[in-house]
This record gives C-alpha cells, sequence and structure tokens, in this order.
C-alpha cells in the first residue's frame, strides 16, 4: 500500500478533503498512527524528520516503518519532513521513501533565512533528483512560524501569492507548505489564519497546499482552509502532548498502586507496557478525530 505523496494529495483534491501527515518518532507512534488509519480506514502520510534520526539509527527505524506498511490494507505515503539540505533528501531518498520534503527557506541551523534564490536553488536540485525516482516533492515558500524565532512583521511569515506562483514555476515542486498563520509547536493563544491569503494562492498556483503546524488550530479554521484549497495537513506535537499527558497519568497511576501494594507484587511497577499501552491508544484516538475533522476517514 505504499504509495507517493502526489497520488494521495491528487484524490484529496478531486475529493475536497485533506490528507493527514502525521509525524512517528519510536515505534508506539508508529503503531498509532498506523492503528488510526486502519480504524479510520483512511489514506495517510506517514513523516519522519531528519531530526528524528539522530534519536535513533535510521535503518532500524525505517525497517519498522516498512514492516507496518507491509501489514496496512490502507493507502500511505513515507514522507520526510523538513529536510533543509540536499544530502538529506538523498539519503532519505536511498531509505525508499516515496515522497520528500526540501525546506529551503530556512538553513540548515533551523532559524536563519534563506534567501529567495537561495531556496530555489537547492529546492530545484533536490526535486530534480527526487523526480528522477518517481518521488513527490514538497517544497515551502514564505516562512512558518519557528519555535525559537520571533517574526518581527506582522506580514512577515505569510507567502505572498505572486512568489508562490513563481516559485512552483521555477522549481517544478509537486507540493507547496505556504504560511498562513501558522506556528511549529504550540500556541500562545489563538492563532489567526489568512483563509484570504489561502485563497489567493491557491487561486494563483493551482497546486495542493501544505498547512504546517496544524496542532492548536481551530477545527472551524482547518475546515475553511481545507475548502479553499489545503489538501495535506502536518500534525506532530499533539500526538506528543496525547503521549505525554497519558503517560503522566499512567506513572502516577502505576506509583499510586505501588504504594498500595505488598513487597511481593513491587516489581509490577516497573512493567513499562503498561505505560506505553495506555499512551499508544490516547495518541491513535487523537490522530483518528484529526482524520475525522479532514475528511480523510473512509476514503481509503
Amino acid at each position: 500500500m505504499l504509495v507517493t505523496g502526489k497520488e494521495l494529495v491528487g484524490k484529496a483534491e478531486k475529493g475536497n478533503y485533506a490528507v493527514g501527515a502525521f509525524n512517528a518518532v519510536n515505534m508506539e507512534s508508529a503503531q498509532s498512527i498506523f492503528a488510526a488509519a486502519e480504524e479510520e480506514r483512511a489514506p495517510f502520510i506517514l513523516q519522519i524528520t531528519a531530526t528524528t534520526l539522530k534519536y535513533t539509527n535510521p535503518k532500524e527505524l525505517v525497517a519498522l516503518v516498512k514492516a507496518l506498511i507491509e501489514r496496512a490494507s490502507v493507502p500511505v505515503a513515507l514522507h520526510l519532513d523538513h529536510g533543509r539540505d540536499y544530502a538529506t533528501v538523498l539519503k532519505f531518498l536511498r531509505f525508499g521513501f516515496t515522497s520528500v520534503m526540501i525546506d529551503g527557506s530556512l538553513q540548515t541551523d533551523g532559524k536563519t533565512a534563506r534567501t529567495y534564490e537561495e531556496n530555489v536553488e537547492i529546492t530545484r536540485k533536490a526535486t530534480e533528483a527526487a523526480h528522477l525516482l518517481g518521488v513527490t516533492v514538497e517544497g515551502e515558500i514564505g516562512r512558518l512560524g519557528q519555535i525559537g524565532v520571533d517574526i518581527t512583521e506582522e506580514d512577515a511569515a505569510l507567502t505572498l501569492p505572486e512568489e508562490a506562483e513563481k516559485f512552483v514555476k521555477d522549481t517544478g515542486v509537486d507540493l507547496v507548505a505556504v504560511g498562513i498563520g501558522t506556528h511549529h509547536g504550540l500556541f500562545k493563544g489563538k492563532p489567526i489564519i489568512r483563509h484570504d491569503r489561502v485563497k489567493e494562492i491557491a487561486e494563483r498556483i493551482k497546486m495542493p497546499l501544505v498547512m504546517h503546524g496544524g496542532t492548536g488550530v481551530a477545527d472551524e479554521d482547518v475546515q475553511k482552509a481545507i475548502s479553499l484549497g489545503i489538501r495535506k495537513v502536518n500534525i506532530d506535537t499533539e500526538i506528543r502532548v496525547a503521549f505525554i499527558e497519558t503517560m503522566k497519568k499512567e506513572i502516577k497511576k502505576m506509583d499510586d498502586a505501588h504504594r498500595q501494594a505488598d513487597a511481593s507484587e513491587g516489581i509490577r511497577k516497573y512493567d513499562i507496557r503498561k505505560i506505553l499501552g495506555p499512551c499508544r491508544e490516547a495518541a491513535k484516538e487523537a490522530i483518528a478525530a484529526k482524520m475525522k475533522l479532514f475528511g480523510s476517514s473512509g476514503k481509503a
């Protein structure tokens, strides 16, 4: 069931819904994504970031994900999220990914902005390599809100419609991540989504658009953005929140039970499966809710 990102968002374009793109960092998070998709009968994109591969051996995580794909009965694309240089894109192409993002908007430090020309150069180079293998490419134009990066001008993070149109022509990308008011990580307050900007960009480039920073965006804002042309929505932080908040509760529950048990039962406190199992289930429920929201449930 491994397909390209372009195939999934192409069907979403025709059906006027969005495909959820969910980040996996370990076995449990990957399992929760697949379980939600099977339950919802929803096509989806499983994402791995280059930074995640600093946490675990790349071959191990990719092997795990591919084992899950072999058992899947719903379409899935395997996607590199926020690759910031050409070498990283090549690495993931060798891993057999069917979709890659080359984020040329920022330098490899994830904070310093590249010029438009620099963005085009690296994006076009990565796109040419990926297209030789039939792999989908997502580019980014504008500047998405970043944790730890100050944006002082009101519209500094928004994508300009005319620049997005030129970017697509200059690079040949298949999908475009756009700045429309969202922010990576948790918001401090309520995000203001510029639906007028989504509409303007979609009318100019006639190409599936990507919303990054989907966590914390109001449901009505997500659905309106989808109606205007967003076809891929990235979710990462919300999965982590569901996982960790559940972990806190399960550890407390285990501590409380341990205090009430006699010494012969004490070893049960250290069964990590009793903690990770509920965490995986909580993440699955959060992901399934997003699939329903995006309109992808039942589309597999």
